[in-house]
């Protein structure tokens, strides 16, 4: 089990704060920039309490237009035409006001609640995926696309090293 690997998932000891424990936390899908447990605890400054890789269906990765000679594209999705299309990235279980703050750094994006399946077959529901906003009037237009940083390549790949999607 990847979360025992990495030795950062802990169970609650006590069974009757089960229900108050899981209203304090959520889960968080990471797919860009995220998907790194050290970005996550060292850049983000969340303290996830569980850490899983996996996927989830139904959307494709792409990087959408980010700002010139600066970072010119982040990593985005998008629902893929095939439903059985997976998005790989890790899935982490934050306390509700980090997830708070995280939602409000990721901003341009809404956050859809999806079926997340480890690659050792555990199924969480209601895991935060961040889905771009629409631009208004680009209901049917699809996103701008553009290309991602080195900077932010290498941030991608130690983030899919780390968490063995590589």
């Amino acid at each position: 089990l990847l979360c025992k690997k990495l030795r950062i998932c802990r169970k609650i000891k006590n069974r009757s704060t089960m229900a108050n424990a899981s209203d304090e936390f959520v889960w968080r899908f990471g797919y860009g920039s995220n998907i790194g447990l050290d970005v996550l605890k060292q850049k983000k400054n969340l303290n996830p309490t569980k850490y899983f890789t996996g996927t989830i269906k139904g959307f494709e990765l792409y990087f959408k237009q980010g700002i010139p000679y600066v970072e010119p594209g982040w990593g985005a999705v998008r629902p893929s035409s095939d439903p059985n299309t997976e998005l790989h990235g890790s899935a982490f279980y934050i306390p509700k006001d980090e997830a708070e703050g995280l939602d409000r750094q990721e901003g341009g994006y809404n956050v859809e609640l999806n079926q997340f399946i480890s690659y050792d077959g555990e199924r969480v529901e209601n895991v935060g995926l961040y889905v771009p906003k629409k631009k208004e009037g680009s209901e049917e237009k699809k996103q701008e696309e553009g290309i991602p940083s080195m900077r932010y390549l290498r941030l991608l790949q130690k983030g899919a090293r780390e968490g063995d999607l590589a």
